[in-house]
C-alpha cells in the first residue's frame, strides 16, 4: 500500500463506517486495559493476560480470515509486517498498558493514549505523510505539557499518598505508550503489503506478538495455564480474547481505509473507557492536578486532529 493510498490528506475524507471502527476498538481495547487490573486482582499476571489475548484473538481472526478465503500468507515481506507492526503497536505497548494499570489504575494508565494522536502526527509529518501547521504544533506542545504535569506534579508536592498510589516510574512508563502507538501507526500505513486483506493482517500481527511474548512469560513465570473451572482469570481470560477479536477487526478495517493521523483517534475513547471503568469499577478517584492535564492534553488532541 502506497502512501497515497494509506493516508487521508486535509482534502479527503473517510468513509462513513471510520468512526465506527473509532468507537468500537477504542471502547474494546479501553475494556481490555480495566480488565487487566481486575485480572491482577485474581491472580492473572498483566503479561500471561496479554499473551492469551493475543494468541486467542489471533486464532479466532486466523480461522474467520481463512473461512473468508484469505488465509495470512507466510512470505518473507508478510513475516516482516507481522513482527514489526507487532512489536511496535501491541507487544511493547499493550504489556506496558497492562502492567502500568495493575500499578497505578486503569484511569491513569488509560491518560496516556490521548497523546497517541499528536504523537502519530508529528512522525507523519516527519515521514512526509501529513504537513506541518503552527495550530497543530501548538497542539502537540500542549499535549506534552499535559504529561508532564501528570508525571512531574507529585515530585514537586512531595504528597507522599499520590506517589505511593500512583508511582513516578510506572507513570511515566505508561507515557512511553503513545510513542510505540504512534511507530506502529505509521509502520502500518507505510509497509502495508500490497493486495493483502486486513483480516489476515491482523490475525498475522497478533499471533506474531503471542509468539515473541511466549519465551518472556515463561522464563519470567508467568505463564498462567487456563482450565475448564469457572474460575473468575479464566472468565477475564476469555472476555479479553472476544473483546480483542471483535476489536482488531475493526483496528485493521480503520488502518486500511484511514490513514495513520485519522487512525490514532481511536486513543480517545480508550481514555474515556478506561477512565470510567476505574471510576465505577474501581472506585479509583483522580488528584487534582490531573483534571488540568486533562483538558491540556485533550486540547492539544483537538488542535492537531481538527482538520481531519
Amino acid at each position: 500500500m502506497t502512501t497515497e493510498e494509506s493516508s487521508l490528506t486535509s482534502s479527503s475524507k473517510p468513509p462513513l463506517q471510520a468512526p465506527l471502527y473509532v468507537l468500537i476498538f477504542g471502547i474494546t481495547f479501553g475494556t481490555t486495559i480495566s480488565l487487566a487490573k481486575l485480572g491482577a486482582q485474581h491472580g492473572l499476571s498483566p503479561m500471561a493476560l496479554v499473551f492469551w489475548q493475543m494468541l486467542g484473538a489471533g486464532l479466532l481472526l486466523a480461522l474467520t480470515a481463512s473461512l473468508k478465503g484469505q488465509r495470512p500468507r507466510l512470505a518473507p515481506r508478510h513475516l516482516r509486517y507481522y513482527v514489526i507492526a507487532g512489536i511496535l503497536g501491541n507487544a511493547f505497548p499493550t504489556t506496558l498498558s497492562f502492567m502500568a494499570a495493575s500499578k497505578i489504575g486503569a484511569g491513569l494508565a488509560g491518560l496516556a493514549y490521548p497523546l497517541s494522536p499528536v504523537a502519530t502526527f508529528a512522525l507523519a509529518v516527519l515521514f512526509g505523510m501529513d504537513r506541518a501547521a503552527p495550530k497543530k504544533i501548538f497542539g502537540l506542545m500542549l499535549g506534552f505539557i499535559g504529561a508532564l504535569i501528570i508525571i512531574v506534579t507529585p515530585l514537586l508536592l512531595g504528597n507522599t499518598d499520590a506517589l505511593d498510589a500512583a508511582p513516578p516510574l510506572w507513570v511515566a512508563l505508561a507515557f512511553t505508550v503513545p510513542l510505540f502507538l504512534a511507530c506502529g501507526n505509521v509502520y502500518r500505513s507505510r509497509d502495508w503489503p500490497p493486495g493483502t486483506g486486513s483480516l489476515p493482517l491482523a490475525a498475522g500481527m497478533l499471533l506474531a506478538t503471542a509468539l515473541m511474548l511466549l519465551p518472556v512469560v515463561y522464563f519470567t513465570d508467568n505463564l498462567y495455564v487456563p482450565d475448564l473451572s469457572g474460575s473468575s482469570a479464566n472468565k477475564i481470560l476469555l472476555v479479553s480474547i472476544l473483546l480483542s477479536f471483535i476489536g482488531f477487526i475493526a483496528y485493521f478495517e480503520l488502518q486500511r481505509i484511514a490513514g495513520p493521523v485519522y487512525f490514532s483517534q481511536i486513543s480517545y475513547f480508550i481514555t474515556l473507557t478506561t477512565m470510567a471503568f476505574g471510576f465505577f469499577l474501581f472506585g479509583e478517584s483522580l488528584q487534582w492536578y490531573v483534571w488540568g492535564a486533562v483538558a491540556l492534553i485533550f486540547c492539544g488532541l483537538y488542535m492537531v486532529s481538527k482538520s481531519k
